[in-house]
């Protein structure tokens, strides 16, 4: 299988080139990356390869962007879905990666990368846990799918990193054109992909889509006990150096931390979808 990704961020700095070097040197020959600016709060980021106009692609969630004020806060969807469709194409990858500027390792890229290389999974994302497993998660409240699905089937997420298949791609773009499907991407991705009956997985945390061995072993994020004291991957705390940086600062080997944002303040509610 092959594998394209992107990198995606909406800073640009000699740090975060570093930290999108590393990446790429690390990765070797597994995943081909592309640099990828958003430079506004609307999904037209500049990239190196063509893609589709976004309010074409999926029409029902792009007039949901504008009416929310950009993608930042549950509508990075309607910028992932066609890009990733572009760089298929471009690539001719089946394997479609999204890698957010703020997500790091405390590791080698290749390790992690190597072990997923031969996963055909149609998602692998992190903190995939259904509505019961995680019933106080905030965007359940403007979550809302087609009358056939019920809420014990809806599944969470938390994207800053994920991988998604062509077939995931296209039945997402699907999905898109009908308004029923509401609220945050990181509801609609999972839900949709399952929904669709493919296969979907945790990278390894913990819950329900989490394959058995795999527990704890890429990341520690939520889960449905609650929140760990040794959480590596979440919405909160903000760390400031990548690991290439001072790798004395991350603390558990081998796992995924998030967020990770050098001289990058963090987002909230009143500033999301603000680019300064």
């Amino acid at each position: 299988m092959t594998a394209a990704g992107i990198f995606l961020t909406h800073r640009e700095s000699p740090r975060i080139r570093r930290h999108f070097d590393r990446l790429v040197a690390q990765s070797g020959d597994l995943v081909s990356w592309r640099f990828v600016f958003s430079h506004d709060a609307l999904p037209r980021p500049e990239a190196s390869f063509g893609y589709d106009d976004p309010a074409e692609v999926m029409p029902a969630r792009y007039r949901a962007m504008q009416q929310h004020g950009g993608v930042q806060g549950g509508y990075l969807d309607t910028l992932l879905v066609p890009v990733l469709r572009g760089l298929a194409a471009d690539q001719g990858a089946d394997q479609l990666w999204v890698f957010e500027y703020d997500v790091d390792l405390a590791g080698h890229w290749s390790d992690l990368f190597g072990r997923f290389a031969d996963n055909d999974a149609d998602l692998l994302s992190t903190t995939l846990m259904y509505r019961h497993e995680q019933p106080r998660w905030p965007w359940w409240r403007s979550a809302g799918a087609p009358s056939g699905v019920p809420e014990e089937r809806w599944v969470r997420s938390l994207n800053p990193m994920m991988r998604l298949s062509r077939a995931l791609l296209d039945a997402y773009a699907a999905a898109g054109a009908d308004p029923a499907w509401r609220g945050h991407y990181e509801f609609v991705v999972p839900t949709v992909a399952r929904e669709a009956g493919l296969r979907v997985e945790d990278f390894g945390g913990e819950g329900s889509f989490v394959p058995a061995g795999r527990e704890r072993s890429v990341y520690v994020g939520k889960s449905p006990a609650g929140r760990p004291k040794d959480l590596t991957f979440g919405f909160r705390p903000v760390r400031d150096h990548y690991f290439h940086e001072d790798p004395s600062a991350f603390q558990q080997p081998g796992k995924l931390y998030h967020p990770v944002k050098p001289d990058v303040p963090a987002w909230t509610r009143e500033t999301m979808n603000v680019r300064s």
